[in-house]
């Protein structure tokens, strides 16, 4: 859902604040270092109770202040997050919730950012978490699974490293089978329907590159996992932790039959990243109710005015709330025409600006 209004204090560097935002477009102009991408990743905190610069919460804590606030609105729900050095409190509606959970079903939030560009090169770690992020949105019973399976998985992961009470392998084994393989399932469905999106939807942005992505399971695809679970025992107890399993899955993408890596330029390998990232978009957006938020950090330094021009028209069609981050505080050509609003970052202050 939109975010119509954020209240933020003691958050980086920003002012403590208050903005009103348009339910469809916001840009947020500023020099580098000036606080605007910090007012992104504020926004993504409140929707997601975690941080896309950091793994430690905390450090987004002004630097003089012992916790950080934020607040905000959607047209049928109110979120507030609080973080001191050592404590994190979300409220729903004012009360309450314990599991994060419940706070990132309410409004899919995604980053479109110069890291974006890693999801082919960098690790599988990446593009496993981008498959999740739709898993996540359009299949209910996802989050349930995973949490199952991550239980699991770190009880067998601490009899492996401890090597106590080893005898309670086999048991730990077949609680992690029932929600690996449901996981497994899906992960395999829904990098079949984005290969579909990607050569329907995407072809102007990949420049009619033949592209295919291909779900690797991360176990051996002759054997059945419980099968490798037990084959890899002894080598599991020897090097402390599981070493098959859906935790080591990945996502193939290959051109012609060969990894994009060994075949595609700089140039292309940012509008393949784009294609995949716009997939997931219109995935989700046309799965899952309510609006997804989309956060661009300064994309015109990444890619030139024509690939722009193609994102901005794909993401056109779609149900977005969109934050536009941009040193030039003139307007992007391609939504130059459509109703917005404009705010301006320098040394940590926010204020709306009107742009005539």
């Amino acid at each position: 859902m939109a975010i119509s209004q954020l209240s933020l204090t003691d958050f980086r560097n920003l002012a403590s604040t208050t903005l009103d935002f348009h339910p469809r477009l916001n840009l947020v102009t500023g020099q580098n270092g000036s606080g605007k991408t910090s007012l992104l990743e504020a926004i993504y905190v409140l929707c997601q109770a975690c941080s896309f610069r950091t793994h430690q919460l905390k450090q987004c804590i002004r630097h003089d202040k012992s916790s950080l606030l934020l607040f905000g609105r959607s047209h049928n729900y109110r979120a507030g997050l609080s973080k001191s050095d050592k404590k994190l409190e979300i409220h729903l509606d004012g009360e309450p919730i314990k599991r994060r959970s419940e706070l990132v079903r309410k409004s899919p939030v995604l980053i479109l950012n110069a890291d974006s560009f890693l999801l082919i090169s960098g690790s599988p770690q990446l593009r496993r978490q981008f498959i999740d992020w739709c898993l996540f949105h359009v299949e209910h019973a996802y989050a349930d699974d995973w949490l199952l399976f991550k239980h699991a998985l770190k009880q067998r992961n601490r009899l492996l490293k401890t090597k106590q009470d080893l005898r309670q392998l086999p048991y730990w084994d077949q609680h992690l089978l029932e929600p690996s393989m449901r996981l497994s399932r899906l992960r395999s469905h829904y990098c079949e329907q984005l290969n579909s999106l990607m050569s329907e939807q995407t072809s102007g942005i990949l420049e009619n590159l033949s592209i295919t992505l291909e779900y690797q399971q991360g176990w051996p695809q002759s054997e059945k996992l419980e099968d490798s679970l037990e084959k890899y025992r002894a080598r599991d107890i020897k090097a402390g932790f599981t070493s098959c399993g859906i935790h080591r899955d990945d996502l193939r993408i290959l051109s012609r039959g060969r990894p994009v890596m060994e075949t595609l330029s700089r140039g292309q390998s940012k509008r393949l990243c784009l294609a995949l990232i716009l997939s997931a978009l219109k995935l989700v957006n046309e799965k899952a109710p309510g609006q997804i938020i989309l956060l661009i950090d300064d994309l015109h330094s990444e890619l030139d005015e024509s690939a722009q021009s193609m994102v901005y028209d794909q993401l056109d069609n779609m149900d977005l709330q969109l934050f536009i981050s941009n040193i030039d505080e003139s307007v992007p050509k391609p939504v130059a025409a459509k109703e917005f609003k404009m705010f301006h970052v320098e040394h940590g202050m926010i204020k709306p600006r009107k742009f005539s």
